[in-house]
């Protein structure tokens, strides 16, 4: 898989210094579905007030990383700000022994929370809203007992991926998809 390449993160149209921050940018968006998140801090001396944005998207189907720094003067964001970026590429693919260890080791646990939801809506009753609830509340009790915590969903996608499916036209549920019906 090649390097990720910086993203030109158009700094002198100034989307940093809103608030929320107009972020991801659209060439990150064109990469495919992702999530994302921020945080700001500030520091304050005699003369003016440097602000800190920090970001961070992941793309859904690969769960690759990028985190953006942008720090600026309050008084002249302009002429003042400077950005650096991270990349983290998608995880390795696991092999069979690992995706059985994974099974193992969050399978029975992930169907025994969604047994003990049954008769109640978990979230707004979506089928992804069920699994994502599970997985948080799973890697809660493997942090607790200093266990490594599974993947969490990014959109719809849960865990590692080792299926992907795309209907042949929209609202076609043929094939495998006809299964899910």
């Amino acid at each position: 898989m090649a390097q990720q390449q910086d993203f030109d993160l158009a700094l002198h149209t100034k989307w940093f210094t809103k608030e929320p921050p107009a972020f991801p940018l659209p060439c990150m968006k064109a990469l495919g579905p992702c999530t994302s998140t921020y945080n700001w801090f500030w520091e304050q001396d005699f003369t003016d007030t440097t602000k800190t944005l920090i970001c961070a998207v992941r793309w859904t189907d690969t769960k690759a990383v990028t985190k953006v720094r942008v720090k600026w003067k309050r008084s002249n964001p302009a002429g003042t700000v400077t950005a650096e970026q991270k990349h983290y590429p998608a995880p390795a693919p696991l092999n069979e022994e690992d995706l059985d260890k994974a099974y193992g080791l969050y399978g029975a646990n992930i169907a025994t929370w969604a047994e003990e939801t049954v008769g109640t809506t978990v979230g707004d009753g979506e089928c992804w809203t069920l699994i994502h609830r599970a997985l948080l509340d799973l890697a809660d009790t493997c942090r607790q007992y200093g266990k490594e915590p599974p993947l969490i969903s990014q959109g719809r996608s849960h865990g590692y991926p080792i299926l992907s499916l795309t209907a042949p036209t929209a609202g076609s549920n043929s094939g495998l998809l006809q299964l899910a019906d």
